[in-house]
């Protein structure tokens, strides 16, 4: 299953080939866009599917082909109910709109990669007789508009969560807890995947950027968080979010929320306990002493909002592979909240419906145990007509209603942006 070079190409951007691109393929897109330290300068685009896996157990996921060398051979997702085979517990809820497996990943026989920083594009195949691939003329679509759309908690609902969680807090059952909220609703007609995605990534880009598409379903992110990056070293990367605060109308506004959020005790509480939770689980596939904190609340900036980011590092224990190191730090904890359990069990009873992708993972997993993955955030999930994406918050003890309740339309723009919906009509629901 190894991969052999086809061919190299004159530079384009990772949209622009995918629009040439059958309209009705299956792909997989991890598209870097936006450049930061960490991230920014390898995309990849993988077509034709040979082989899926899915299912709701970690016992069941697809060993990874060595031959692949430092390329992607899975590539998919792992949904937030891939906790439920991780000795977290489980409360039962409503199902999410759109029921999707646990986990799916694909393998493909097509694989371009997108060298942003070389400006270099190439193209593998699987099959010793792969042929380069035949690239059409690029087509446009006109995007349908959103003629339903409801919330799975009003904001008196949210509010109540929220009031609950700070005494839970209050009372030590927990120290943080990260209640969130789907939104779901229909288009008039199915959009076309691929021009929905490019203007998400118009109006809310992010570092790691995705789009998974497999006929009428797909899962577009635009996420800016790193959950967990594996090299062929052991080296372990996570760079845990807690702490935002909305974008300013001006540059002076926004230099102030900037400030304003760099000296929020309450943000710098939340990404402290995200970051000593995320080492905890680290040691359990770590060697003794490799577990460090290279960044801690690092402020970085995104088209609708500021986030404060920290990064820990660690080295992989030999015998574990990458599905180890996964499990052992699953769902992510930016997400959750600490102690995971605790705070796990504890949303369970607070939000109404499972939440599906979101909370999980996206990337890709390669030979030598490596992997790369996102935590599912600023993600829609499209199925035929439907839709849904979810936004919450992490609550602490001096967390008040009405700004958590504000914070989740802050982190919904950059898709209701996309959507045509206005921060007016998510207020309302």
């Amino acid at each position: 299953m190894s991969w052999k070079h086809l061919a190299q190409y004159d530079w384009a951007e990772p949209l622009e080939i995918a629009a040439r691109l059958p309209k009705d393929a299956d792909m997989a897109l991890l598209y870097s866009g936006r450049r930061e330290q960490y991230t920014g300068r390898i995309s990849y685009l993988a077509v034709e599917a040979i082989a899926h896996a899915q299912g709701h157990a970690w016992q069941a996921l697809p060993a990874s082909d060595d031959a692949c060398g430092a390329l992607p051979d899975w590539i998919g997702y792992l949904g937030y109910g891939m906790r439920l085979d991780a000795d977290i517990g489980y409360t039962p809820q409503a199902a999410s709109p759109i029921a999707l497996p646990d986990f799916w990943l694909t393998r493909h026989q097509r694989l371009f990669v997108f060298d942003h920083e070389a400006q270099r594009l190439d193209e593998y195949g699987r099959a010793e007789a792969a042929a380069p691939a035949m690239l059409m003329d690029a087509q446009e679509d006109i995007l349908p508009s959103v003629q339903q759309l409801r919330s799975s908690m009003t904001r008196d609902d949210y509010e109540r969560a929220v009031a609950a969680t700070v005494r839970g807090i209050e009372s030590g059952d927990f120290y943080q807890a990260n209640i969130t909220r789907k939104f779901d609703g229909t288009f008039t007609h199915a959009p076309d995947a691929l021009t929905l995605f490019a203007k998400l990534c118009m109006v809310s880009p992010a570092p790691y950027s995705a789009l998974l598409r497999h006929g009428a379903r797909a899962i577009l992110s635009s996420s800016p968080e790193c959950f967990l990056t594996v090299d062929a070293h052991g080296r372990i990367t996570t760079r845990p979010i807690k702490g935002s605060i909305r974008r300013g109308i001006n540059d002076a506004e926004d230099t102030a929320l900037k400030k304003a959020l760099a000296a929020s005790g309450k943000n710098l509480a939340e990404n402290l306990m995200i970051v000593d939770l995320m080492r905890n689980d680290l040691a359990q596939v770590s060697e003794v002493g490799s577990v460090a904190v290279a960044e801690q609340s690092g402020l970085y900036s995104y088209a609708t909002i500021h986030h404060l980011i920290s990064t820990v590092v660690a080295q992989k224990l030999p015998e574990c592979s990458a599905y180890n190191v996964v499990r052992a730090c699953f769902p992510p904890g930016s997400m959750t909240g600490a102690p995971k359990r605790a705070a796990v069990q504890w949303c369970e009873t607070q939000e109404p419906q499972e939440r599906g992708v979101y909370s999980g993972a996206i990337g890709w997993f390669g030979a030598q145990h490596q992997c790369d993955l996102s935590v599912v955030i600023r993600t829609l999930v499209i199925d035929g007509a439907a839709f849904e994406f979810q936004v919450g918050g992490g609550i602490v003890a001096d967390s008040t209603p009405e700004d958590e309740w504000r914070e989740t339309l802050v982190k919904a723009r950059g898709i209701a942006a996309a959507l045509g919906i206005t921060e007016a009509q998510l207020e309302v629901l």
